[in-house]
């Protein structure tokens, strides 16, 4: 779109149910100047957050505006972009050298009365939900350490309480991930770092009623690879996966993994639960590659989307045991959480 929009006071053709009162949020990314670079790609885009609102009195209000980061700040005032290849800092110009590069693009997160816009790439960015102006950077009163906080949180209905992990969260290329739990009244009770197998991708997770569980695919990131200037992910075939398990209000010594299958990857997860003899399954969307063909080409993998392969594919373990392996079974066909 590129631009920013305010409606109110809209007309509804028909009748909406009297019950359907409140506001709907969505995120995407809307790049506010042409990309640096040709083969720059959406996942770049500035944020752009929007508002749908269903009225007392019948109507519509709309609204859109973009996420005003420092990254948004600094090349509205440039008129051009500054930034630039995916979450590669060593591409970007020189005169934004260290200003804060997320574009905080993925998810409208709603805890605690606050509405945060969030991209994994960063800390989210803190959004009036009434007229969507940005209030900016979010880290919890300066009790958040991560650099980063994932896009694909967890609130327990049941608790209240919010959960996420940050990964690479000292650094690009870093094995480093905090895990955070929030109190109902968003204060960051707890933050947790632990070191994953490798660096990889950590786009989602999961929760069950007593453990956190962290999937690891072999979407990998280099730090010699960015500072030549290259993709921040390639994609390797040949490594394992694998998942970590660990009590959710435990200790991060606690933490077990579980081996997994070589080269597969999926992007959003389904559920996690515990069965009544105590063990511990993990459902999501897995494929045999990334999904994203700027991620496996770079790596060497030359693979039509067609000839990807995947099914809605559940992982058990023991939570009890000291790790091993996890046993896959397919419970549905190829698809996609959002």
């Amino acid at each position: 779109m590129g631009q920013e929009v305010e409606l109110r006071g809209l007309k509804v053709e028909g009748e909406l149910p009297a019950e359907v009162r409140g506001s709907f949020y969505r995120a995407v990314p809307d790049p506010a100047f042409p990309p640096m670079f040709d083969n720059d790609h959406t996942l770049s885009g500035d944020g752009m957050v929007s508002r749908l609102s269903f009225n007392g009195d019948g109507t519509a209000d709309f609204i859109m505006k973009f996420v005003e980061t420092a990254r948004y700040k600094a090349e509205k005032a440039a008129g051009k972009a500054l930034f630039g290849k995916y979450r590669n800092p060593f591409t970007d110009d020189a005169s934004v050298q260290g200003v804060d590069r997320t574009v905080a693009n993925t998810t409208p997160v709603w805890h605690a009365g606050r509405l945060l816009m969030a991209k994994e790439d960063g800390r989210p960015y803190r959004v009036d939900p009434k007229t969507l102006e940005t209030l900016g950077s979010y880290d919890f009163g300066g009790a958040l350490k991560s650099e980063t906080m994932t896009a694909h949180v967890r609130i327990d209905a049941d608790t209240g309480e919010l959960f996420f992990y940050g990964y690479e969260a000292d650094g690009q290329a870093s094995t480093k991930v905090a895990y955070c739990v929030v109190a109902p009244d968003g204060t960051l009770k707890s933050e947790q770092w632990f070191d994953a197998p490798y660096c990889a991708m950590m786009h989602d997770f999961t929760i069950s009623e007593n453990y956190a569980l962290f999937p690891i695919y072999p979407t990998t990131a280099d730090l010699d690879r960015l500072k030549a200037g290259g993709e921040h992910w390639h994609h390797e075939p040949e490594l394992d996966s694998w998942l970590g398990v660990m009590p959710r209000y435990g200790d991060v010594s606690e933490i077990k993994w579980f081996k997994g299958p070589k080269g597969c990857h999926s992007y959003h997860m389904m559920n996690a639960w515990e069965d009544a003899d105590g063990m511990l399954h993990f459902d999501a969307c897995l494929n045999n590659t990334n999904a994203f063909a700027f991620i496996r080409e770079p790596s060497g993998i030359q693979m039509g989307p067609q000839d990807m392969k995947g099914a809605l594919t559940r992982w058990t373990v023991d939570p009890k045991a000291d790790g091993g392996e996890v046993v896959e079974t397919i419970i549905g066909p190829p698809g996609i959480f959002r």
